[in-house]
């Protein structure tokens, strides 16, 4: 039987996804008892109702091979315990969380980056122009958002290979999809990282300089109270470095392996590239960096026909509802025409659509506009080879994309 716990069918999960919302779009998984949602409107309505399905889920816990009390000793006795982050977190810490990294990513501030993300972009295609080929996550996807967040925060990217091995360990812990031991190493690198930033924050205290950590080291909840440390620890290394870089990353990697398989696209785009936004649009749609949220039910409730009861999980798979048919025509295509192409999933909606959201598309936006003005020919360096996908219950990220081109003329 198939399950979307099989890295195989994650690396294509699509056609899987067509077969549930046609036959079965509130299903339950047989070896976990969580049910996937894959509609549109299904998903859109659980959203609408956050007092009945909660956020409040940790992913951790529900791996099978959760090593929740061991994991446990080794933040307790060496770290400090992670808080809930925001998009994993209900009222009253949720509104807390959310209205101070709100301050962080103002519209005025975003659109303040967009000249050293352009040059940041130009910079990492100068590392590899004159090469005709490059691995791509490691040359572009991966360091651009990486260098902008840590920037941001006030870290030296001269760090960014540890900052890329912390983040990994922490999206890693919520992707279910490693083994016990890996848990405990990743609880490990999490520890070192909060050193890290413990550090780095107490020098904000003391020598305040013009960047996030210092915002957030003098900053109090709305209500006054103090941020006690593992709280803030939680806000610097996952809503800010994880989440700051790891879906960008996958949408950067996704958007440029499309524009690889159809030289068309790539054509229209050079000719209009006013259609970039467009292209974005449709890149989030098609290849959702966050494939799935969990919900959890607090309230006895009926939807699309199954009765759920107080405890029960749901995962909303923004992969599948992104593609649902009945909202999206041409659903597994790009379309630069498309009405409302910013109507998809992929940042979610209401209370938790996602503050970075701005931030995110900005630098997709800048790097396929950079991408595009300055190569040609991108196509895949091995088109007959399987890209590789990071396993992920959550998310959907390309290990490596090799790609050839030409420098445009």
């Amino acid at each position: 039987m198939e399950t979307l716990l099989d890295p195989a069918l994650q690396s294509c999960p699509y056609a899987y996804y067509q077969r549930l919302r046609a036959e079965s779009p509130v299903y339950r998984m047989p070896d976990t008892g969580f049910y996937l949602i894959t509609n549109y409107e299904l998903c859109r309505e659980i959203i609408r109702e956050p007092d009945i399905f909660v956020s409040g889920v940790t992913p951790m816990n529900l791996n099978p091979e959760a090593a929740p009390e061991e994991v446990s000793a080794i933040y307790r006795d060496h770290g400090w315990m992670p808080a809930a982050s925001c998009s994993t977190s209900d009222p009253p810490r949720h509104t807390q969380v959310r209205a101070l990294l709100s301050k962080l990513f103002t519209t005025a501030k975003v659109r303040s980056m967009v000249p050293h993300i352009r040059e940041t972009a130009h910079h990492l295609v100068d590392g590899f122009m004159t090469g005709g080929e490059c691995e791509f996550v490691n040359s572009f996807s991966h360091p651009l958002p990486m260098i902008i967040i840590a920037e941001q925060i006030g870290v030296s990217t001269r760090d960014l290979d540890t900052f890329k091995e912390w983040s990994d360990a922490i999206v890693e812990m919520f992707g279910m999809m490693i083994s016990r031991q890996r848990q405990l190493e990743c609880a490990r690198l999490i520890v070192d990282m909060q050193h890290f930033f413990k550090q780095q924050i107490d020098l904000r205290r003391e020598h305040p300089q013009d960047d996030l950590l210092t915002i957030l080291a003098d900053s109090r909840y709305e209500n006054g109270q103090e941020i006690p440390m593992n709280e803030l620890l939680t806000i610097v290394t996952v809503d800010l470095l994880a989440s700051g870089n790891e879906t960008t990353t996958a949408g950067i990697s996704s958007g440029t392996m499309l524009l690889a398989e159809q030289p068309q696209l790539l054509a229209t785009l050079k000719a209009e590239p006013e259609l970039i936004p467009v292209f974005v649009e449709e890149v989030l749609r098609l290849e959702s960096p966050a494939q799935g949220m969990f919900r959890e039910v607090v309230k006895e409730t009926t939807l699309g026909g199954t009765f759920f009861k107080p405890g029960d999980i749901l995962s909303l798979r923004f992969g599948a509802a992104n593609r649902d048919e009945a909202e999206f025509p041409d659903a597994d295509q790009v379309n630069l025409q498309r009405e409302k192409p910013g109507k998809h999933l992929a940042f979610g909606v209401g209370r938790h659509h996602c503050i970075g959201a701005p931030l995110a598309r900005q630098e997709m936006l800048i790097s396929f506009q950079v991408l595009i003005q300055r190569l040609e020919d991108i196509r895949l360096k091995y088109p007959a080879k399987a890209h590789p996908y990071t396993p992920s219950f959550f998310g959907r990220n390309l290990q490596a994309l090799d790609i050839e081109f030409k420098a445009a003329r």
